[in-house]
């Protein structure tokens, strides 16, 4: 992560960015990308199996058979 941020990109892929981590670690992770979004006002885009990291997205979309929709 510390890599990816270092240029100051206005926006942030993060590809499974929780995926090898145990429940504390991915509440971390989940804050420090919700701080970065907010404070920063940067946009980040997430994409996750990882259903711990719903809680610190302000928008969600699913993907299913190809077709994205709003996951409310």
């Amino acid at each position: 992560m510390a890599r990816a941020l270092y240029t100051d990109p206005k926006i942030i892929l993060a590809d499974e960015p929780t995926a090898a981590l145990d429940t504390d670690r991915v509440e971390v992770v989940g804050k420090l990308l919700q701080s970065i979004a907010h404070e920063q006002h940067k946009s980040i885009v997430t994409v996750t199996h990882d259903l711990r990291l719903k809680k610190f997205a302000d928008h969600v979309y699913d993907l299913v058979d190809g077709k994205l929709s709003k996951s409310y």
